[in-house]
């Protein structure tokens, strides 16, 4: 036997190594003989296969599947099982060993039986791991054929999977499908909608989800498919069984997003009969979602559509079948069909903006108009079609939408009375303070003129009270600044007549920058009105302090900060040790959140711009702010400064970032600390740019990673674990902001914390991961794909998180992890495809969306 193993050896050697072929058939007659078996040869042949040179693998599994086309007839049930597993692990190797793999599996097909299962396995690995498209891209249409006439009156389920996926590749790769369209459709939509039903001892876990989606990915994966989907789709619609409805409702909504108007024009008529029914008729509120999710999806199709002199504007084609059975439902409040036929308008308006302006137009006034008329009109109505359209302060994007449209002004007035609703109160305020402010009273001669114009002028007065206090939101004042910058110009003593000023002087300060700063100083520290025109203040006025409750002047602030920071920093700003003082002071002390954050800005900008010799009052300051354990000793006011002076490379930040990290194992202050790290390294809008002079040195966020990054992660190696979240989320803060190619420089020595961070329980600290590895995992480094046990275990866990957006940004990075090397991931694809079928049925669409998108990938 000694001999017989010694002779094995060395035909291997001489195959494999002396390129000597006639070898390989003294290994089969020895195999004939008995002197060994053909396990005993793949044993021989394991360094061989193990070699880093991937011809040398090529050569020792070329041995072996010529012996075996010799010796296919004596193998043993047990030896097949092997030898297949074996190969099938061969096709993930170098595409150079694809040949002899292909031609040993060729032998092992030969066997009388093969073990059960054994050909399913071939197949699905053949599918998997060997790529042939380019030529089976010129077998052109012939192909498409070929596969048609093989698939024909297939029924077992794990043959029609791997059928779906071959349809799939063939309809996304872009073959040629010729004239078998209709053939490649049929064959595969005969079984459109999925009724199968895995018994309750499945060994082969095969489910109807992936078959219902696989289905649905070659239905929906071609436009050309359109002309014979959509009748099917309408004709399954009309079916009794619940999953059917809800399976054609859903594969709608899939198509229609790869479709244009051409290819849906003439079944619009079909489509929103089936729609409406569903939504009018159903006893089903999956089924009733998924009819509005078709329409919103339908509509948003042919918002799309790009319209020529010459052709129909299919959209408003659609939106008036839908105004001309719904629009009339709504006149009728006390009938069932109110309600449903609100939710289809809706529907389609949420598609775009140009069928929402299509829609209000129409609808509006009909709504008013009942409003007026009716005393128990539905006001539940009226709200659910307009709230869509609002959101939360975009009041003004509905004004636009219905401004040409006859407003009574009652119905504003009375909307917070009658409603409940927060957004409807807020859009009442706004649009009666906004129809008042740009009215203007009738002229008479007469006493009763005299009397309208005072009413009308107190009413004026409230109404701009009104608009300023809900003018309390970023984007709400953007708005509304123009229409009280409007009404200001217009008035020229007290209050207003300031305003007026600092809007001139802060657009006029190149010519009058060195003017501007010192009557703007002048006038917030000493009270100094008397530049002013029309004069109306009252004497001692001291827009830097905070009277009790009262926030009137001390917001007023934000004006200064407009004024000042924005000056070139060639221009002297009087008085600035005055002035920085009071800043801090109302910084501090002040209870407004306008008034102290804009003095917390303002302080930090007038640091920004100070000379170099000019710190021996902040760095009392600073000290200061780190005296006492106190929320005061990480406000806005300390993070502010220490990022005018990261901006400007000032030595004196070390002072602050290092106390920022000791706070890091603080009790209370640890997540404040951490989040403080994002107001750090974010851009600033207003203040801390260039845009404002202020003194921002290039790569100021790579100087500040390089010297903190080990502070952090000894910090985090150092801290107890209830503490280490706060390390983690710092680190995730600051990464988040980095450019991509430094992330991928610093990416080794971070990798393990980023890791580490995903699995923590602060879903702001797992959003802002996944937001810093997406990018990263797009082109991974060499030390991502060694980690890709933990990172896939990771991101997995968080397909599954309370919070959406984690949801959605981790189904992203599976998405991306899907184009590692395909040795890579291939191990990890049935464990992904399993984990992803949860959030395939998530209750949120974004997140279904994104599960679909990863699970095709995969």
């Amino acid at each position: 036997m000694a001999a017989d193993s010694i002779l094995l050896l060395s035909l291997v050697e001489e195959f494999v190594s002396g390129l000597q072929d006639s070898k390989a058939k003294d290994t089969a007659t020895g195999v004939k003989d008995g002197k060994f078996t053909v396990l005993q040869l793949v044993e021989a042949l394991g360094q061989s296969l193990t070699s880093s040179q991937s011809h040398t693998r090529a050569r020792g599994v070329q041995l072996l599947s010529e012996v075996l086309q010799e010796c296919y007839g004596s193998l043993t049930e047990t030896e097949v099982e092997v030898l297949i597993a074996f190969y099938e692990n061969r096709l993930k190797d170098h595409y150079v060993i694809t040949p002899p793999v292909l031609q040993g599996l060729g032998a092992l097909v030969s066997v009388c039986l093969l073990p059960p299962g054994s050909a399913v396995s071939m197949l699905r690995s053949l599918f998997q791991d060997v790529h042939v498209q380019v030529r089976l891209e010129g077998l052109g249409a012939d192909f498409v054929f070929g596969f048609v006439q093989s698939m024909d009156g297939e029924r077992d389920p794990r043959n029609l999977l791997l059928a779906f996926q071959i349809a799939k590749n063939i309809v996304l790769r872009g073959y040629d499908l010729g004239k078998f369209a209709e053939e490649l459709f049929e064959v595969t939509s005969c079984y459109f909608p999925i009724d199968f039903s895995p018994p309750p001892s499945d060994p082969h876990g095969i489910t109807k989800e992936e078959l219902i989606q696989m289905l649905r990915d070659v239905l929906t994966g071609t436009p050309r498919f359109a002309e014979f989907l959509l009748p099917l789709i309408i004709e399954k619609l009309d079916s009794d069984v619940p999953s059917s409805k809800l399976d054609s409702l859903q594969t709608l909504t899939a198509g229609v997003s790869q479709y244009e108007h051409k290819d849906l024009a003439e079944f619009l008529e079909g489509l929103w009969a089936s729609l409406r029914r569903e939504v009018f008729q159903t006893a089903s509120e999956k089924i009733e979602s998924a009819g509005l999710a078709a329409l919103t999806a339908l509509t948003s199709c042919l918002s799309r559509s790009v319209l020529s002199s010459d052709s129909e504007d299919s959209l408003s084609t659609f939106l008036d079948l839908v105004l001309k059975d719904c629009k009339h439902h709504l006149s009728e409040p006390d009938l069932k069909l109110v309600w449903p036929s609100a939710k289809l308008l809706q529907a389609a308006c949420s598609a775009s903006d140009r069928a929402s302006h299509i829609i209000t137009a129409a609808v509006m006034p009909s709504l008013i108009e009942q409003y007026n008329s009716r005393a128990q009109v539905h006001k539940g109505t009226i709200q659910m079609f307009v709230s869509f359209k609002i959101g939360k302060f975009q009041i003004f994007k509905l004004i636009n939408c219905i401004g040409a449209l006859p407003l009574p002004l009652m119905f504003f007035l009375n909307l917070p009375f009658n409603i409940r609703s927060a957004e409807w109160q807020f859009m009442s305020v706004s649009c009666t303070s906004l129809t008042l402010l740009c009215s203007e009273p009738m002229e008479h001669d007469n006493e009763r003129a005299v009397s309208e114009r005072r009413s009308h002028h107190a009413v004026r007065q409230r109404c701009l009270s009104a608009l300023a206090a809900v003018s309390t939101q970023p984007s709400v004042v953007q708005e509304s600044t123009p229409v009280l910058l409007e009404v200001l110009s217009s008035a020229h003593t007290g209050l207003c007549g300031f305003c007026i000023f600092f809007v001139y002087i802060s657009f006029d300060v190149v010519r009058l920058a060195g003017q501007t700063a010192s009557r703007a100083v002048s006038l917030f520290l000493h009270g100094d009105v008397s530049f002013l025109p029309d004069n109306s203040f009252p004497s001692h006025i001291q827009l830097l302090k905070q009277r009790g409750d009262s926030w009137s002047q001390s917001q007023m602030v934000c004006l200064l900060m407009g004024c000042v920071c924005s000056l070139p920093r060639s221009v002297e700003v009087p008085q600035i040790e005055e002035l920085l003082s009071e800043l801090e002071e109302m910084s501090c002390a002040c209870s407004h959140p306008l008034s102290y954050t804009s003095a917390a800005k303002c302080f930090a900008g007038l640091v920004n711009k100070r000379p170099q010799g000019q710190f021996v009052s902040l760095h009392a300051t600073v000290c200061f702010f780190f005296g006492s354990k106190t929320q005061d000793a990480i406000s806005l006011l300390c993070l502010q400064v220490a990022k005018a002076l990261l901006l400007r490379y000032h030595p004196l930040f070390t002072t602050l970032t290092d106390k920022l990290f000791s706070l890091l194992d603080d009790a209370d202050l640890g997540p404040m600390a951490a989040d403080g790290f994002t107001l750090l390294m974010s851009d600033s809008a207003d203040i801390l740019n260039r845009g404002c002079h202020a003194d921002v040195r290039i790569m100021y966020r790579q100087r500040f990673f390089s010297e903190n990054s080990d502070k952090l992660v000894q910090g985090f190696n150092a801290a107890p674990q209830e503490k280490k979240p706060n390390y983690l989320k710092a680190l995730s803060n600051i990464v988040n902001t980095l450019p991509k190619q430094v992330q991928v420089t610093e990416l080794p020595k971070l990798l393990s914390l980023l890791l580490e961070a995903l699995s923590c329980p602060d879903q702001g600290v797992q959003l802002s991961t996944l937001s810093c590895l997406q990018p990263v995992i797009m082109d991974p480094p060499p030390v991502l794909v060694q980690q890709l046990e933990a990172l896939v275990s990771r991101l997995l866990a968080l397909t599954s998180s309370p919070a959406m957006n984690v949801r959605i940004t981790s189904l992203r990075c599976i998405h991306a992890v899907s184009r590692f090397p395909e040795h890579e991931v291939l191990p990890f694809r049935a464990r992904v495809l399993r984990a992803l079928a949860r959030p395939l049925d998530d209750k949120k669409r974004l997140v279904r969306s994104e599960a679909v998108k990863a699970r095709g990938q995969w």
